[in-house]
């Protein structure tokens, strides 16, 4: 991993919008202690290594959100930019970034056509991805429930 300017990221990659199944699936793939936490409706899922830490965020049975906390680039402000570019490579399939809230703390980027929302703070290190899920019709919902099931029986070998 480079501090200074990183070529790639190395954290694993969560989709938003996959089911929660998946999501914790790919957590436990990096061979550390998955942690889970509730808060009321909240669910949480972290692991730390030593290389980095991550965390998604459940709404509904679904990932809604990932949180990274990377150290590339973090030793220059220009290697930190370059580690945002990248987070924001990863996760644009068909829209453009643009910068729509800076409140001297927190920068929000936004891409309407992806529907995702990057969010990091005045020190550019730690982010977050969030998903608009709450803006999904109700026949993407149902195609994601049934993308979900066909993940998992998938997985246990089960087709009912």
């Amino acid at each position: 991993m480079n501090r200074i300017w990183p070529r790639k990221i190395i954290t694993p990659h969560v989709d938003l919008g996959v089911s929660l199944h998946v999501g914790v699936a790919v957590l436990r793939s990096t061979g550390a202690v998955l942690s889970e936490e509730v808060d009321g409706e909240q669910r949480t899922y972290h692991v730390s290594l030593p290389g980095y830490q991550m965390a998604i965020y459940e709404r509904g049975g679904f990932v809604s959100s990932v949180w990274y906390d990377d150290p590339a680039g973090r030793l220059t402000s220009f290697g930190k930019r370059r580690k945002i570019k990248l987070y924001m490579d990863r996760f644009t399939k068909n829209g453009s970034w643009q910068l729509r809230i800076n409140n001297g703390w927190m920068k929000f980027y936004f891409n309407h056509l992806d529907r995702v929302q990057l969010v990091y703070g005045l020190h550019m290190d730690v982010i977050r991805i969030n998903s608009w899920a709450g803006d999904i019709t109700e026949e993407e919902f149902k195609q994601r429930l049934e993308r979900a099931k066909r993940e998992r029986e998938q997985e246990t070998g089960n087709s009912d």
